[in-house]
């Protein structure tokens, strides 16, 4: 049971968890073949590898790379709850405050919650990078390759997009 704990095993069961779900929401839209259905592929390959890596490190009787969580991963493991809240929440908010208004608050909040030190030149500097980059984003998607995004369904924030 132990060498179930590998990271690599544990890897693997992730990537074809995720692969297997890329795959079933694949539509069958020939535009789905050249990203979606090769990303997802290239997916199930790296896993398929790292079981391969798994089995080979078994007979050759390896020590297996345990996953260990430590009273110092707690941090890191708040950070990554928090991030997941936040994306959720940008989740659901997208399609009211609208793409570049949400996109803006997420990168915002994340970018200010990850700066270590948070003086007040950081502070200012982790919200002017997510605004500077949704310009340039808004820009590049919009006037540029012309892809479109989700408007705002909320009447105050449909007023900014």
């Amino acid at each position: 049971m132990q060498k179930l704990m590998d990271r690599d095993v544990l890897s693997a069961l992730v990537l074809f968890i995720i692969g297997s779900i890329a795959l079933t929401n694949a539509g069958a839209d020939p535009m789905n073949w050249a990203f979606p259905l090769l990303a997802a592929y290239f997916v199930m390959f790296a896993a398929t590898l790292l079981v391969a890596r798994a089995v080979f490190a078994a007979v050759a009787k390896r020590e297996p790379d345990i996953l260990h969580i430590g009273a110092e991963d707690k941090v890191v493991w708040q950070d990554v709850f928090t991030f997941l809240v936040i994306a959720l929440v940008y989740l659901l908010v997208l399609y009211g405050f609208g793409f570049w208004v949400a996109s803006f608050l997420m990168l915002s909040l994340v970018s200010t919650y990850l700066t270590q030190g948070k003086t007040r030149h950081r502070v200012a500097l982790a919200i002017f990078v997510p605004f500077a980059t949704c310009v340039v984003a808004y820009v590049v998607f919009q006037h540029v390759f012309y892809v479109p995004v989700p408007e705002a369904n909320w009447p105050l924030f449909s007023l900014l997009n």
